[in-house]
């Protein structure tokens, strides 16, 4: 199953809100980790990340709470941590083997794990870098690959975030397939004038 999904600890009518107030609508659902969004897919049969994560952009904007991305295929799963101060994907691919040369191998990892702090630092939690850097898919001889869902449900665990986002989306379907999810129409271009004027 793919996931399309926006996890924040916004509090759920924050979010509602900021859905409304964009211009894609979608499924807002409260946890007690936090807040889901599914996302109305785009007009399009494909679309990339950036296209994908419009929506999620202007409901961190409009929340001033950091939140994450997930996106998953069979291929690969992105967790996409979108900041006020920014954005920064973690990426993973079904199948992927790390260098073999151990100097290589060496200088992936520490680019990783840098990388991972990086992260952990733009969604304001620092001290969650080193946890990042252990969610990989490296083979192990005797054991299966760890799954794509696999992964963004350990993101979602070292970010205190609801991990029951993960296997759902409104790109293969109408239903959101989560308790209590509620539907949050965006809001008409003429509608979002009409309240600017009223302000003036």
């Amino acid at each position: 199953m793919s996931t399309y999904a926006l996890v924040t600890n916004a509090a759920a009518e924050a979010v509602a809100d900021a859905v409304q107030a964009g211009k894609t609508g979608g499924f807002v659902v409260a946890d007690p980790l936090g807040t889901i969004v599914l996302f109305d897919p785009p007009g399009r049969a494909y679309s990339s990340t950036d296209r994908l994560a419009r929506p999620a952009r202007g409901v961190v904007e409009r929340t001033r709470t950091p939140a994450v991305l997930l996106i998953s295929d069979e291929i690969m799963a992105e967790a996409l941590v979108l900041s006020p101060g920014g954005e920064l994907s973690l990426q993973w691919v079904a199948d992927w083997d790390p260098p073999a040369e151990p100097a290589r191998y060496l200088a992936d990892r520490q680019e990783w794990d840098s990388y991972c702090a990086e992260v952990a630092e733009l969604y304001e939690r620092p001290e969650l870098g080193p946890a990042l850097a252990m969610v990989r898919n490296d083979p192990v001889p005797g054991e299966e690959r760890t799954a794509l869902s696999d992964l963004l449900r350990r993101v979602c665990a070292i970010l205190g975030l609801p991990d029951n986002a993960v296997g759902r989306s409104l790109l293969d379907g109408d239903e959101p397939g989560l308790y209590d999810a509620r539907r949050v129409e965006a809001e008409p271009p003429n509608r979002r004038w009409q309240r600017l004027f009223a302000r003036t």
